[in-house]
């Protein structure tokens, strides 16, 4: 089934902190490090794609990191197929599932800057061969930004595919509910009022370029999109050439699952590799000598109103395209997928103008594909040199400051004993221990870190840069300093004269 969104929290922070052998079989075609922190993230994700694949059941994944509108790295991790051991190579097809309906994006708004679609016309103008069933609803609100934008109205959020053997419905029979039970695509909403994601609405946006550009939509993609953008590996139909490349799927339990097959190609059915992912990832940013994000498929401006929330989508959408705000006024664009057997994520960070594509073989795949693209998300603000300089430098000052006050200010000597008075010194003893359980609770259930990263999703906790790390170490040093402290007791004076500790006189 083509799924659109991140697996919820409580089953990504499961299992976090189990380990299991690195895989071996991998190809890496290129390393190249002009970001300053790709070096450190390839070294991540070297570390972290194959143990969680270990954890999760995930027989293989394609990585592949893009800087200033190049493909700077790529990488297969696992085997492609378990029964032959094949290795993934960054090469390697995999079905890219509804992040198909981003590259399709491309294709319809280039029929709109060719003038052959216009973005706040009804669709029903462009449809001769299927037409919207009646409804309570206007159907004039359904226009093509609305369909891009998931704010149409429509029904049916995703489809389940169809074995190699059945024959695959029309895309009119398709629209018209023989889905394998996702339904027909109907009005289910007023269009343009709220966010409702559809791939529904992306099937029939399928017609409609189908309808305007008079020729099949695998065809008019591979022209128009794929093969200027140098994906030249990449289809949307399951050809020979694709097929003898093409991974195996398997559930989340190890077993392998048919390569289903969709009439739906717009909203689920699209194969490509990492590389090919990372270069459509690349072709929205100003590249490596200057040319303009669109590689002239799409203008500039057509690349912005992309990636700017549409309306009624509360901030979360573009065109094709998700949107998530991170600190300091960045922002994350990208697209998860998820058909039967598939798992994937491209992500972007705009204005640092790098990407990531991860693609995997497994239903789990998903839930790698989330907790790695938080992770690129996060490390540009927080794998920082200079803040865990700050932090040791804090540490430092905390028991330089401390032993300082002890010994000079205070002008006792200390040793353990029985805390006086008791209730006083025993309660602080006993709040900053909870603070150091709370804060090291809030460390292995990731609150800490989502707070501190401001990030509505998962940055696994054993994968955390080492500036959480020191600050914890701080933190947990601090309070079990405090804590010492409320079980010491004065056992003499500094005799100003001599410089030496006199015992209390005895009561």
């Amino acid at each position: 089934m083509c799924r659109s969104s991140f697996t919820p929290l409580a089953i990504l922070t499961g299992a976090f902190f189990l380990h299991g052998a690195p895989r071996t079989q991998a190809q890496e075609v290129s390393l190249k490090h002009p970001w300053v922190e790709a070096t450190r993230f390839v070294r991540h994700i070297d570390s972290f794609v194959p143990r969680r694949m270990d954890e999760l059941g995930i027989p293989g994944a394609a990585v592949a990191l893009v800087d200033h509108g190049k493909v700077v790295w790529s990488k297969g991790y696992g085997v492609a197929d378990k029964a032959t051991g094949a290795a993934v190579k960054p090469e390697t097809t995999f079905q890219a599932a509804s992040i198909s309906k981003s590259v399709t994006a491309w294709g319809v708004m280039r029929l709109v800057e060719k003038g052959k679609l216009v973005l706040d016309v009804p669709v029903e103008g462009y449809l001769t061969r299927w037409h919207l069933p009646a409804s309570q609803f206007d159907r004039s609100g359904v226009t093509i930004r609305r369909l891009l934008s998931h704010t149409s109205g429509l029904s049916v959020r995703g489809y389940a595919g169809l074995e190699r053997s059945l024959p695959l419905p029309t895309l009119e029979q398709s629209l018209s509910g023989d889905t394998r039970g996702a339904g027909a695509v109907h009005l289910e909403m007023q269009p343009g009022t709220s966010f409702s994601y559809s791939g529904g609405g992306y099937t029939l946006l399928q017609l409609v370029v189908e309808e305007v550009a008079q020729e099949k939509f695998s065809d008019y993609m591979q022209r128009e999109v794929l093969h200027p953008l140098g994906m030249e590996h990449s289809s949307f139909e399951w050809s020979p050439e694709i097929q003898a490349r093409t991974a195996s799927a398997y559930d989340r339990s190890g077993s392998r699952l048919p390569n289903y097959l969709y009439t739906e190609a717009a909203a689920a059915g699209l194969y490509t590799t990492a590389v090919d992912l990372a270069k459509f990832v690349a072709a929205s940013m100003t590249g490596p000598n200057g040319e303009p994000p669109g590689r002239g498929v799409l203008t500039p401006q057509a690349i912005r109103l992309m990636t700017s929330p549409a309306p009624a989508t509360k901030g979360r959408y573009g065109l094709g395209l998700q949107i998530q705000e991170l600190p300091g006024g960045l922002h994350m664009v990208y697209h998860p997928g998820g058909n039967a057997g598939w798992g994937a994520i491209f992500v972007e960070l705009r204005e640092k103008s790098v990407g990531l594509v991860l693609l995997t073989n497994s239903d789990s795949g998903e839930i790698l594909a989330t907790q790695a693209a938080f992770a690129f998300a996060a490390q540009p603000f927080y794998r920082s040199i200079l803040w865990t300089a700050l932090a040791l430098a804090l540490l430092l000052c905390s028991f330089v400051g401390w032993l300082w006050f002890r010994l000079r200010r205070g002008h006792k000597q200390w040793g353990w004993g029985p805390p006086k008075p008791g209730w006083l010194k025993l309660g602080c003893a006993i709040v900053l221990g909870l603070v150091t359980c709370v804060w090291w609770l809030g460390w292995y259930s990731d609150v800490v870190s989502r707070a501190m990263a401001g990030l509505n999703g998962v940055v696994p906790a054993d994968e955390m840069p080492a500036t959480f790390r020191w600050l914890t170490l701080v933190v947990t040093v601090w309070c079990l300093v405090g804590i010492a402290s409320c079980f010491t007791r004065s056992v003499g004076t500094r005799d100003p004269l001599s410089d030496r500790f006199v015992a209390p006189p005895i009561a």
